[in-house]
């Protein structure tokens, strides 16, 4: 525990660690064009409730999955 706290950083915990981590690898998979569906892409990368998801997306984003998936499949 003490190597993995000081790996991430004393302000950010392994829990914040790992959702960024998790909404980094959401963002990617947003953002090409492929068939995935938010909704897919939030159980892909391991959150199980897309409210939840969708919350978290936009604090670290600034918008909203479905936002960022049509900003960014239209470049």
């Amino acid at each position: 525990y003490e190597m993995q706290r000081s790996l991430v950083g004393s302000e950010m915990c392994i829990r914040d660690s790992l959702r960024s981590t998790r909404l980094r690898v959401a963002a990617e998979l947003l953002s090409k064009s492929n068939d995935l569906r938010v909704t897919e892409i939030c159980y892909m990368v391991g959150f199980t409730s897309t409210s939840y998801f969708a919350k978290c997306f936009h604090a670290q984003f600034g918008m909203l999955p479905t936002e960022f998936m049509e900003k960014y499949r239209r470049e």
